[in-house]
């Protein structure tokens, strides 16, 4: 061998550099359209796996499939819809909400006074698609769509789940606590974010593999430009935190504009801004390694006793 390489060989180590360099550049995958995992997180009734390869098929399933039947839900302060949906051989559940008032004077809502109160369907996508540009996957998938000619929103049903009112009141301990209460700190630093009045005990879902699933965001994203309770974010998920700071305004007016008002999203993105001050000054006074935290979900070995699911 006189050293010299292969023009062949030159050509594949070029290539093999320029792939990799192409797939340091590439985006992150949205959950949205990245193919889902080999074992779908969406069941069907009987508990099997819902055969879609992404959440963008889920979704399209939400708005276009047929409704079988539906029933008021027993929970939640609006009663809304449990749909069985079908559509090509394949049948799911899913919720429906309709709910829509908007009240200019100051009223109640969640327990709480509130100016411009608004309590709507809307807002249901709006947390969904906020959420994954977040980079959180533990709000089901939400998307619009007419029930009866009513105008509504969709979303799937989490089956075999508890809400975190059965947990405490049967006294159901979390087999990893530390897992739980990083998942109730992110869950915390989204309400804030979103301005969520109405978060309780009852729309919090725990799966049998004790992941923390957040629904009913009717009574949030609040035209207030402050944080609720800005004592009560003392960590974050280091993911998340660098998230919200690299949030790109024009991409999240882009997104949610189907579902927010122009004053719903200029309050959004200001919460935004002191929500990252926020977490800037605990890491200042605390240092880093105390506040910011890094999460992958561990599912539970063993699954704990389902209560009633409660959607």
């Amino acid at each position: 061998m006189n050293g010299r390489r292969h023009p062949l060989a030159v050509l594949i180590a070029a290539g093999l550099v320029l792939a990799a360099a192409l797939a340091a550049q590439a985006p992150a995958a949205d959950p949205a359209t990245a193919p889902a995992p080999a074992t779908s997180r969406f069941l069907d009734s009987d508990g099997k796996p819902l055969p879609f390869a992404t959440e963008a098929e889920l979704l399209e399933f939400l708005r276009t499939a047929d409704v079988k039947s539906e029933k008021h839900l027993s929970t939640g302060i609006n009663f809304p819809l449990k749909l069985v949906l079908e559509k090509n051989g394949v049948r799911a559940d899913a919720v429906f909400r309709d709910v829509d008032e908007d009240k200019g004077a100051a009223t109640s809502g969640g327990g709480r006074n509130s100016l411009f109160f608004t309590d709507s369907y809307i807002y249901e996508p709006a947390a969904y698609e906020l959420s994954l540009m977040l980079g959180l996957d533990n709000v089901p998938p939400a998307t619009l769509r007419k029930n009866d000619n009513k105008k509504g929103s969709v979303q799937i049903f989490i089956q075999n789940a508890m809400t975190e009112l059965k947990q405490i009141k049967d006294n159901i301990k979390a087999p990893d606590d530390q897992m739980w209460k990083k998942q109730v700190q992110m869950m915390n630093v989204f309400d804030a974010l979103i301005y969520n009045t109405d978060r309780n005990r009852g729309n919090v879902l725990i799966t049998p593999d004790w992941k923390l699933w957040m629904i009913d965001h009717t009574r949030a994203f609040r035209r207030n430009d402050t944080l609720q309770d800005p004592d009560s974010i003392k960590q974050c998920e280091r993911g998340m935190y660098q998230k919200l700071k690299t949030l790109d305004e024009k991409q999240v007016r882009e997104r949610l504009k189907d579902y927010l008002t122009t004053f719903e999203l200029s309050a959004l993105l200001t919460r935004r801004k002191l929500l990252v001050e926020r977490i800037d000054k605990v890491i200042a006074e605390n240092g880093e390694d105390k506040v910011l935290y890094t999460f992958v979900f561990k599912p539970a070995p063993a699954p704990t006793p389902a209560g009633v699911p409660p959607q």
